[in-house]
Parts: C-alpha cells; structure tokens; sequence
C-alpha cells in the first residue's frame, strides 16, 4: 500500500489485513508537521476515494483495503487563523451577550 502527501517517510507500507488507518501512516512515519490530517483520504484499487469524517469529537477513518492509496494533503498555509483576535471577538461577544441579559432581567 502506498502512502504519499505530508507524511514523513512517504513511500510503501506493507498490507495488514484488519489494519486502520493509522497504522499505515505510522508505517509512513506518521503525519508531517504542515499535514491537513481532516482531509486524508484513500483511493481504493476500484478507484473509489474516501475521505475521513469528523463531527465534533468523534472522527470516521476510511478502512484501507489492499492496492489502495493513501494521501495526505498539505495544510492551506495562505490564511492562517488569527487565534487571539478570534478569542478578542468571543470574549467581546459573551460579554455583550451577559450584558444585556443583566439589563433585561432588572
């Protein structure tokens, strides 16, 4: 099996029957830093692609089959989230929000 894109080691990782996916990117030398790790995907041998799944704190891996492709996508480096001015506008937000809950119940 073939794992490529933003891994460490990318190259070819022996078949396991039973295997999920994350032993084949440890087999790969695990995600590289810049790897978008929501978007892998596998391309089976039929040429289906599955692409993993996340919502809010459970995730759905694609179970590779044999002959597939495993691909890591890099992280899109061009517009990176500014942490604090986001947490300023949260906090901005709640405190607005508590607020006008304090004048409305008076």
């Amino acid at each position: 099996m073939k794992v490529i894109g933003a891994v460490n080691a990318p190259g070819s990782v022996l078949y396991k029957k039973g295997a999920g996916l994350g032993y084949y990117i440890d087999g790969a030398g695990g995600f590289a830093f810049t790897a978008d790790r929501g978007r892998t995907s596998v391309r089976y041998a039929r040429g289906e692609v599955a692409t993993r799944h996340k919502f809010l704190f459970f995730r759905s891996d694609p179970k590779p089959g044999p002959g597939a492709e495993v691909t890591v996508p890099l992280k899109d480096t061009s517009h990176p989230t500014d942490k604090v001015a986001l947490f300023g506008a949260i906090a901005q937000i709640l405190a607005s929000t508590v607020a006008i809950i304090v004048v409305a119940t008076r």
